[in-house]
């Protein structure tokens, strides 16, 4: 019986990856890199930021605290850039509201930090709708490893079997698989067609998603 839904937050809350990718390209420039599209979805898209530095610097070993100053630096760039058109993806509140009806659980499971968290919660006054909010840094391993839905899973009280994931990107869609929960790609980063072939269920938005949908064994 499903007792728990648990989101990524960027592409599935929110379509945060166009404006990610302007962030990014432009902090690829800053250092004298470019950065197509192609790569974003290659190596960018779904991945953590320590992964996504090790493309944007091949020849250089970037130690924490360096790691933790671009990060940063990147992500308030993001924020900036996406604050005057932040919006969530059609249809996600009208979801929650119907999940907390039927006493569904819910968490964020993002490999995003906490400032990204906060920012997109605050901005579109989703916490109410959330039991649980889990960010990069109460995770030792980032996606595609299960550990981030493993650890909603255990703090809302559910198993994998009672739970579905929401993702868009393919190594959040492996981490999801592979805490064994049920997933549902959201067609934001992938198409329908590509998501169809590793997910449970394949959704556009969330105006295509029924209780009935939801719950229907696949």
């Amino acid at each position: 019986m499903l007792k728990a839904v648990i989101f990524d937050m960027d592409g599935v809350i929110a379509d945060t990856n166009p404006h990610h990718q302007i962030a990014w390209r432009k902090y690829y420039e800053q250092h004298g890199r470019t950065l197509s599209d192609a790569e974003f979805v290659e190596y960018v898209s779904g991945k953590h930021n320590r992964a996504i530095l090790g493309h944007l610097f091949p020849d250089q070993v970037v130690d924490v605290a360096d790691f933790d100053r671009l990060a940063y630096e990147k992500e308030a760039l993001f924020r900036e850039i996406y604050a005057p058109d932040i919006i969530a993806v059609p249809g996600l509140v009208s979801f929650l509201q119907l999940l907390k009806e039927h006493g569904i659980k819910t968490a964020v499971a993002t490999s995003a930090p906490v400032e990204n968290l906060d920012f997109v919660m605050d901005a579109l006054a989703l916490r109410p709708y959330f039991d649980e909010l889990l960010h990069e840094k109460l995770v030792t391993r980032p996606k595609p490893d299960p550990e981030i839905y493993l650890k909603a899973m255990a703090m809302l009280g559910v198993s994998p079997e009672e739970s579905i994931v929401f993702e868009d990107s393919m190594t959040g869609v492996k981490a999801g698989r592979a805490a064994g929960a049920r997933v549902v790609g959201v067609a934001t980063t992938h198409t329908p067609t590509e998501l169809a072939e590793v997910t449970n269920d394949v959704i556009t938005d969330f105006t295509e998603m029924t209780w009935e949908r939801l719950i229907q064994p696949r």
